[in-house]
């Protein structure tokens, strides 16, 4: 039993480390402190370049250009650039979750205060203060889900990358 789980963790860790080395993808690198994130050929994207708004998964053409459906578009044209990833849609879960949790609370507790009259209505600025709180929660939880994270060309770096991870991508 031990030896098969030690055989599975390895293959587990060494498919990883395969996958990680070789994708063809999206390099997204914050201009600030070096952080970067890896959007793999294929997933959904959407670009804003120029007002306009192109959705879809991508496809990489060359160096300098990637195409969603019909559509070209130049790395240096990109003004806004949305992705879903991993930690987006867990963001976006816990922060809808909590949002609503807060805003059926807030709600609750200025409906008790408002029932209860006499001292509890000195309550109700701070019960509607938290629903109000816990509505945005949900509804930025709900656009991160839908949308994804989003990288705006002033703050992030976009780089094409084939079959490996370039030298400027590895974190210090």
């Amino acid at each position: 039993m031990k030896a098969s789980i030690l055989i599975f963790t390895f293959l587990f860790f060494f498919i990883q480390q395969g996958v990680a080395q070789s994708s063809n993808g999206l390099l997204v690198k914050k201009f600030k402190n070096e952080q970067y994130r890896l959007i793999e050929e294929g997933s959904k994207i959407t670009i804003k370049k120029f007002g306009e708004t192109y959705r879809g998964t991508f496809q990489i053409i060359s160096k300098e250009a990637l195409t969603i459906g019909s559509d070209t578009i130049r790395l240096e044209h990109v003004d806004l650039l949305c992705a879903k990833t991993s930690a987006s849609n867990l963001g976006g879960g816990a922060l809808s979750l909590l949002g609503i949790w807060a805003g059926t609370g807030g709600l609750t507790g200025t409906v008790v205060a408002v029932s209860e009259g006499s001292y509890a209505l000195l309550l109700i600025p701070f019960t509607a203060s938290i629903a109000a709180l816990g509505t945005f929660g949900a509804i930025k939880g709900i656009q991160l889900l839908s949308r994804g994270k989003k990288y705006k060309s002033f703050r992030w770096e976009y780089v094409i990358v084939k079959d490996k991870i370039p030298n400027m991508a590895v974190q210090k």
